[in-house]
């Protein structure tokens, strides 16, 4: 069962950001309808109250714009705020010209590199210090486990600064970057590198970004071998990362015997004879 709410939604001139009504519980529109339209939320607070586990959808939304990369920045703006606010199903009133920005912006989600690779399918948090001139989206993609994150740059002449901080995320060491400019062309930038988890980049005026990035290597522990009371073991993990090596005898408690940053691929620990009492031993990544 699904409850489908059949509206044009389409740009307004002058009305401030039209996008905020479907989803902001503050925003108030400045047409005839002069009040809080909250749409998405609406319809979750009808499901919860009446319908519970019903899908919602929403159909003809159009912001119009289909030949300008204003329209291309409205259209990935939405799709990342829909996909963020939990929407089941949106349908777009008509399919943009294949020539056009907002197609160009519809691909960058759905098949940026012409190998059908997207936007992750599990959205993650992802916030910006002011969206209205330059927002941020952010999902996992379970085919491979990457990090894709959508920036994009409203401002009409500005170009943006713009660092990535990831938390809870190791990455590898750098991130593909695929960029949609008025140019009207999804642009490959190649790859940028991460100091830590942080990546930075500048972003141009009315630009859509897409930053791709690949999980780095789980941290993996080998034993090495017992010499009277002393134990080793190998740590493999990711050059760069800290990483903190835990020791419990129940495999509930778990207590921190040394934290190191790693120069290499791997990094030896001797375990002296007053970790005896320890049985099981891992490495946690420490961000």
């Amino acid at each position: 069962m699904f409850i489908l709410i059949h509206c044009k939604m389409a740009g307004k001139t002058g009305a401030g950001p039209p996008w905020a009504w479907p989803w902001d519980t503050n925003y108030v529109d400045p047409t005839w309808i002069n009040s809080v339209v909250k749409l998405i939320p609406r319809m979750k607070e009808w499901v919860a109250a009446w319908y519970p586990g019903t899908k919602i959808g929403l159909t003809e939304y159009n912001w119009g714009a289909e030949n300008h990369i204003n329209g291309a920045t409205a259209q990935a703006d939405i799709l990342g705020i829909l996909g963020r606010e939990g929407l089941d199903l949106a349908t777009r009133w008509t399919t943009p010209p294949t020539t056009s920005p907002t197609y160009e912006a519809m691909k960058l989600y759905r098949n940026y590199d012409g190998n059908k690779s997207g936007f992750g399918d599990t959205s993650i948090l992802a916030s910006a210090p002011n969206p209205d001139n330059v927002s941020a989206f952010a999902a996992l993609r379970s085919s491979d486990g990457a990090m894709t994150v959508i920036v994009i740059n409203k401002q009409l002449s500005l170009a943006a600064s713009a660092s990535v901080n990831l938390n809870n995320f190791l990455p590898a060491g750098s991130a593909q970057v695929w960029q949609l400019t008025a140019a009207n062309t999804i642009s490959s930038l190649g790859n940028v590198s991460f100091i830590g988890t942080t990546v930075t980049d500048t972003l141009p005026p009315q630009s859509i970004t897409l930053f791709v990035i690949p999980p780095g290597a789980r941290p993996r522990l080998t034993a090495g071998t017992l010499t009277g009371t002393t134990f080793d073991l190998w740590l493999d993990g990711q050059p760069g990362q800290k990483y903190v090596l835990q020791a419990t005898t129940n495999s509930v408690n778990w207590s921190s015997l040394q934290t190191n940053t790693l120069a290499s691929n791997s990094f030896h620990y001797f375990l002296p004879s007053s970790t005896a009492p320890f049985r099981f031993y891992r490495a946690q990544w420490s961000p």
